[in-house]
C-alpha cells in the first residue's frame, strides 16, 4: 500500500534535530548510572534489545497484511522513548535507569534494526518477498540519522556547555510541537485509510503491550529486582520511539510502519499512563 503524506515525509529530518538534543544532555552521569546499577541495566537492556523484537517478529506472523506487520516489527525494535522517564516518574520508578537505557538503546538503534529486521525476514518469507533489506545501507542511513547528531550533541555540550544547556529546552520544544503536528496532521490527512489501518493493527499493539508488561513482570521476580527498577524498565520497555520507526519507515519507503508506530504510540501512552497513575496512588 502505497501513502503518500507531507507530514510523514518531516519526520526523517526531525531525528538529527531530537539526537543533537540527546547529546547535549549527555554527561559522565549518564553512564555513570548504568555502572552503579548494573544489574537491572544489563537485564532492561537485553529486554529492550531481545525480548521486545522477538515478541514483535512472534505476533507478525498472524497479521495477514504484510506492511502492518513489518511496522510492528519494527516499532518493537526501536529504541524507547523520551517520554518513558516521565512515566517512570509518575509511577515512582526509577527515572535514572529509565533515562540511562534509552540513551544507550539509541545509541545501538543503528545496528539493532538492521540486525532484527533481517532475523524477521528468515521467519516470514512473505516479509523477505515484501522487502529486500539492505542491512548495510540501512545501518549507514541510521548511522547518519541517529549517531553522529549524537556526538554532534555531545561535542556541543563539551565545548559550549551553557549554549547546549539553553538549546535543550529549545529542542525539546520544537520536537514536542512537531510531534503533535504530525500526531494530529496524519490522521486527518490520512482519514481515508488510517482508520482500517488502525482497526487493523490495534489488536496486536495491545498485545505486544500486554506481552511485554507480563515479561518484565515474570523477569524481574525471577531476577529479584527491586520494584523501583522494575516499575523504570516497564516505562522503558513499553514506550517506544516513534521517530525512529517513522524514520525507518522513510528508508524503506513503507510509510504503513510509520501509521502503525503513531498507533502504538497513541495506545502505550494510553494505557501506560492509566498503569503510572494507578501506581502513583497506590503508593
Amino acid at each position: 500500500m502505497e501513502i503518500n503524506s507531507v507530514f510523514l515525509d518531516l519526520v526523517p529530518y526531525l531525528i538529527p534535530l531530537l539526537m543533537i538534543g540527546v547529546g547535549t544532555a549527555l554527561d559522565v552521569t549518564s553512564f555513570q548510572n548504568l555502572l552503579t546499577n548494573s544489574k537491572s541495566s544489563i537485564i532492561g537492556l537485553l529486554i529492550q534489545v531481545t525480548l521486545l523484537p522477538l515478541v514483535g517478529i512472534f505476533t507478525s506472523l498472524f497479521i495477514d497484511d504484510q506492511s502492518i506487520s513489518i511496522g510492528i516489527i519494527v516499532i518493537m525494535c526501536a529504541p524507547g522513548g523520551h517520554i518513558s522517564s516521565m512515566y517512570a516518574s509518575l509511577m515512582k520508578g526509577n527515572v535514572a535507569l529509565t533515562t540511562s537505557l534509552t540513551i544507550v538503546t539509541q545509541l545501538i538503534a543503528f545496528g539493532t534494526i538492521p540486525f532484527w529486521l533481517n532475523v524477521a525476514s528468515y521467519f516470514n518469507e512473505n516479509l523477505a518477498v515484501q522487502v529486500q533489506i539492505d542491512s548495510l545501507y540501512l545501518l549507514i542511513q541510521l548511522l547518519y540519522l541517529v549517531l553522529i547528531p549524537v556526538f554532534i550533541g555531545m561535542a556541543l555540550n563539551y565545548y559550549f556547555p551553557v549554549k547546549a544547556l539553553n538549546s535543550q529546552k529549545a529542542i525539546k520544544k520544537v520536537f514536542t510541537i512537531v510531534t503533535l503536528v504530525i500526531a494530529i496532521g496524519v490522521p486527518i490527512e490520512l482519514k481515508d485509510i488510517i482508520f482500517d489501518i488502525f482497526q487493523t493493527s490495534s489488536i496486536f499493539v495491545v498485545l505486544n503491550l500486554l506481552f511485554i508488561f507480563v515479561g518484565i513482570n515474570l523477569i524481574s521476580k525471577i531476577t529479584k529486582i527491586n520494584d523501583e527498577d522494575r516499575k523504570g524498565i516497564i516505562a522503558e520497555g513499553t514506550l517506544q520511539n516513534f521517530p525512529v520507526a517513522a524514520a525507518v519507515a522513510s528508508l524503506l519507503q513503507i510509510n504503513v510502519i510509520t501509521i502503525v508506530a503513531l498507533n502504538y504510540f497513541l495506545i502505550s501512552s494510553i494505557l501506560v499512563g492509566f498503569y503510572a497513575v494507578y501506581k502513583s496512588r497506590e503508593d
